[in-house]
């Protein structure tokens, strides 16, 4: 593949090269204009000519960062990503990825200049740029999970940028993020548990639905999202089948919402005991006298848990009473989330198959619910050690 030289201006050349043929037979030709002397023009000319026979140089005007990101947006974050998801990538990216990145062309974006952006991240984060009372810079070092939430987003977006032909590889891909320690889950164990549905099961009906929900959430392992964006026609009385299509969720700017749950295989049906369905049976019958009382006054929303009036909940309301409640009742507090440990737990401690157990909990993967939700019962810790003890000590 030969080139050309074209002398443009005063310490101007054009680069031209032919990089194939279209479907007419015409040659596709490729150009760039660089500045220097004849000199220059012949070395970067070998350089533009093997970029475009490997397929590695990609036209168009260099896009600053800031206007990559508007187009990233648009074409991709708000119509791709869950709501919620994209809401905290703009709060990462208008907080501290754009205000470092903005002067940036996407294209010039070196992996040292994203080491750089982390090493300040991890020290300093005055390069958010806001002031306090007094004209001092404010910011707080990041933890090394929050970077590497910072390094999935923009490593996810220079990606986006490839497939997109804006550039030609991703800087972000030679970068290591530091390295964070794998969280520890919390969740209740048997006997934990069991305190919990026994002081539940003791409410009064003023918290009937509070009730409801944490034990329907113990014995299927929804998410918060899911609980609180369940209804009535969802519940199979008869079969005692509990089938999960909807997630109810929150945005400051949009309220409380309905959403698809997080991923195909969330789209579920989960089994539940004779006990949760008589459970469900008399708080429908609940349900439907506040409805009654209420009449014309009633918001017909249909979900399982609503407000006074009938309208949806706000989905932290349940995981707010949740986590009060078991510090009342003299339980370690765990965020609501820790209940998907809990039933993920303690059906594996049951000896159920984790297949089912994944399908229960919506895991398109068996691997994600050995990786997260496996955790030893210490009941089962201790019967671990007296088997040992019988199998080698002499028995009296």
């Amino acid at each position: 593949m030969a080139g050309s030289i074209e002398k443009r201006g005063k310490d101007s050349y054009r680069l031209s090269c032919i990089a194939g043929y279209d479907l007419q037979g015409k040659p596709i030709k490729k150009t760039k204009t660089i500045h220097g002397t004849i000199k220059d023009a012949k070395i970067e000319l070998a350089k533009f000519v093997a970029d475009v026979q490997k397929g590695l140089y990609v036209e168009g005007k260099s896009l600053k960062f800031e206007d990559f990101v508007e187009i990233w947006k648009r074409d991709y974050g708000s119509k791709e990503l869950a709501p919620s998801t994209y809401n905290r990538y703009l709060g990462m990216l208008n907080s501290r990825i754009i205000p470092y990145f903005s002067h940036f062309h996407v294209d010039k974006i070196k992996p040292t200049d994203i080491m750089q952006f982390y090493d300040l991240l991890s020290r300093d984060t005055q390069i958010i740029r806001k002031k306090n009372n007094n004209g001092k810079k404010t910011g707080k070092p990041l933890s090394s999970k929050t970077i590497v939430e910072h390094h999935r987003l923009l490593h996810a977006m220079l990606q986006r940028a490839v497939y997109w032909q804006m550039i030609v590889a991703n800087p972000a891909e030679r970068v290591q993020p530091p390295k964070t320690k794998k969280p520890k889950r919390k969740y209740y164990d048997d006997e934990q548990s069991k305190a919990l549905v026994s002081n539940l099961m003791e409410l009064t009906e003023d918290q009937f639905k509070y009730k409801v929900a944490i034990i329907l959430t113990v014995f299927t392992g929804v998410r918060l999202g899911e609980l609180m964006g369940l209804e009535w026609s969802d519940i199979n009385f008869k079969d005692g089948i509990v089938s999960i299509n909807r997630s109810s969720q929150y945005l400051a700017e949009k309220g409380v919402f309905t959403k698809t749950p997080k991923t195909e295989s969330s789209i579920r049906d989960v089994a539940i005991p004779e006990f949760v369905v008589t459970l469900l049976e008399e708080y429908k019958y609940w349900y439907d006298n506040q409805k009654t009382l209420l009449g014309e006054l009633w918001y017909d929303s249909n979900r399982l848990f609503v407000q006074a009036d009938g309208k949806p909940m706000h989905p932290s309301t349940i995981s707010k009473w949740f986590e009060k409640f078991v510090e009342q009742i003299g339980l370690p507090v765990i965020n609501f989330h820790g209940l998907r440990h809990t039933n993920a737990t303690l059906l594996i401690a049951q000896n159920i198959d984790v297949s089912v157990v994944a399908a229960r909990l919506g895991h398109a993967q068996i691997t994600t619910t050995y990786n997260f939700y496996v955790h030893p019962i210490i009941s089962h810790n201790k019967t671990a050690g007296f088997a040992l003890e019988n199998l080698l000590l002499p028995q009296n």
